[in-house]
């Protein structure tokens, strides 16, 4: 028997979970992410006789480790507190417990087919109706008047830690300051805050027989996103499944393709802008913000034992191989025009506004 096993004997009658298909019986399979900045052993509970599991338990890999678990049990309870427990697609927290130095999670398991690049590649504009009905259906957490402090803390503060990873490096330092150079106009805009996944890509998304997206591992959601964060970040990840683009460079392409001049994402993008209520011409600083966002996010993926120490080679290594990190650096760097859909003005990887043929 098991650890996860263990638990769930131990609290079998408390946790009510034969309301959940377990009997005397089940099968637990473990399954360790292979993943740098993976934090996690999940178990996958299956019903005796079932062929999809019906709970999902989360354990932190090394002792004293529990934040990403207790941060997606917290957020999960928001989220369905905020959704009035309308929000489909999301699992239900069935029990958190600390055992020893570890917090155990307890949630449903979400089924269906995994959205995975050959399904994205056979159905694109499908793959995008999904997620923009998921993205659309996520709560606004605080109107743009209350939320003055906004770019500190969703652009600010990540990007300080993610230079903290690296001190005195030249190539991360210039990035962070050309972004906030960038950012200017942005940053003085009235935004509101939206309950965000920041995660939007396979293997964290199912397809329910119904139709549905299913969306998995909320360890780095927040109760205070940025509008369009997860649907950019999104449609990136299916501008690089439709071309099957694997490697770097292909990635950088599937970008140039989504949001560079006539980009196929930018009107879905815009349209999502104005359903909240932000100025769709805000689109192309939006799409510097994500990148920047969500590269900053490898100080809290990388903040675990047995990654390499702040500062060392190793670590510069993991930060500058990151996909995020090289989307971020391509659209403020190294990117084409990112481009606007109403006519032939366009913004280029500035920020600037430019007049031409698109």
């Amino acid at each position: 028997m098991n650890f996860i096993d263990s638990v769930l004997r131990e609290h079998y009658d408390e946790w009510y979970l034969a309301d959940f298909g377990l009997g005397a019986e089940w099968t637990t399979i473990l399954v360790t992410p292979q993943f740098t900045t993976s934090r996690h052993v999940v178990g996958l509970v299956f019903p005796a006789g079932a062929r999809q599991p019906s709970l999902v338990v989360k354990v932190p890999r090394c002792p004293g480790d529990n934040e990403g678990v207790q941060r997606e049990a917290d957020m999960l309870r928001q989220l369905m507190t905020l959704g009035g427990g309308r929000v489909d697609g999301i699992p239900r927290i069935v029990a958190t417990l600390d055992v020893g130095d570890h917090t155990v999670l307890v949630e449903t398991a979400l089924t269906g087919a995994p959205l995975d690049p050959y399904r994205v590649a056979g159905d694109l504009a499908g793959a995008v109706a999904l997620g923009v009905a998921f993205v659309a259906a996520l709560p606004c957490t605080r109107p743009g008047p209350d939320n003055r402090d906004w770019y500190e803390r969703t652009v600010e503060s990540p990007l300080g830690a993610l230079a903290s990873l690296l001190p005195g490096d030249a190539e991360v330092s210039a990035l962070v300051h050309r972004t906030h150079e960038l950012l200017r106009p942005l940053r003085t805009s009235t935004l509101p805050a939206v309950f965000e996944h920041a995660d939007l890509s396979h293997p964290n998304l199912l397809v329910q027989a119904g139709g549905r997206l299913q969306v998995m591992d909320w360890e780095r959601s927040s109760l205070f996103g940025l509008p369009g964060h997860d649907l950019i970040f999104y449609l990136q990840y299916l501008s690089e499944s439709a071309d099957m683009a694997f490697s770097r460079v292909a990635q950088l392409a599937a970008f140039d393709k989504a949001f560079g001049p006539g980009g196929w994402a930018l009107a879905t993008l815009r349209e999502h802008l104005v359903l909240r209520n932000v100025d769709p011409e805000l689109l192309p600083l939006l799409v510097i913000a994500t990148w920047a966002r969500s590269a900053a996010t490898l100080a809290y993926r990388l903040a675990t034992e047995g990654v390499p120490a702040p500062g060392s080679a190793q670590l510069r290594t993991a930060v500058l191989e990151d996909r995020d990190f090289w989307l971020w650096r391509h659209a403020v760097t190294a990117g084409p025009a990112l481009a606007c859909t109403d006519g032939p003005r366009t913004v280029n990887s500035l920020g600037e506004a430019v007049h031409g043929k698109m």
